[in-house]
């Protein structure tokens, strides 16, 4: 049984639908493909909801050429950061993560695929709001600064420029709030863990 990395995302989903922390909060979003840094990396899962929790999936097919790269991008943008792996990338991933980074393991197990928890992530004390806020459009960076009356200049400015001017002039906490807030109300490519909860429990 070959594992492909839409096996370990289900094992995923799977893990989400069980994990209370998640199921609890009826706002808790899944969002799959997730651009940052100005779409110079994207994560495979984000889970958004009193924090960001990104999960990148190295399944059996795949390489670990560009983890460095996708590791220094998701440590600006994610409270906490999982790497899902395939057993043959163990080993090898845990020489390259940071140490606050957690560890799933999927395995075959006859004919079904069990996920084991490595290790648990920590909180990531490396995030920055300067990329942090270009996860925001146009007309919401406006409506950030606004919020705190920065409103001279803004309206000419460069999505680039506004989240200078965001990391310049906002504490991280409000910034980090704003956020979560905008991606959990949008009308996109994010699902509602809840109702993907209820969808499969009917």
């Amino acid at each position: 049984m070959v594992i492909y990395e839409y096996n370990i995302r289900q094992v995923l989903h799977d893990e989400f639908l069980n994990n209370k922390d998640f199921i609890s909060d009826p706002d808790t979003i899944l969002v799959n493909e997730l651009d940052v840094c100005f779409g110079t990396a994207r994560i495979d899962v984000a889970v958004i909801n009193g924090k960001m929790h990104g999960f990148e999936i190295k399944s059996e097919q795949d390489n670990l050429e560009r983890l460095p790269a996708q590791i220094e991008a998701y440590n600006k943008i994610f409270d906490t950061l999982t790497v899902v792996v395939s057993e043959k990338h163990v080993s090898n991933v845990i020489k390259m993560i940071p140490e606050w980074w957690g560890i799933y393991c999927v395995s075959k197990e006859k004919d079904s695929l069990i996920l084991k928890k490595i290790r648990l992530p920590q909180i990531n004390n490396e995030v920055s709001t300067f990329y942090l806020s270009q996860l925001l459009w146009k007309n919401e960076l406006l409506e950030l600064l606004h919020k705190f009356g920065i409103k001279k200049g803004t309206k000419s400015k460069s999505r680039f420029a506004l989240c200078e001017m965001v990391a310049g002039n906002i504490n991280e906490e409000e910034v980090k709030k704003f956020v979560r807030e905008k991606l959990k109300s949008r009308n996109w490519k994010a699902v509602k863990l809840r109702q993907l909860y209820d969808d499969l429990h009917l």
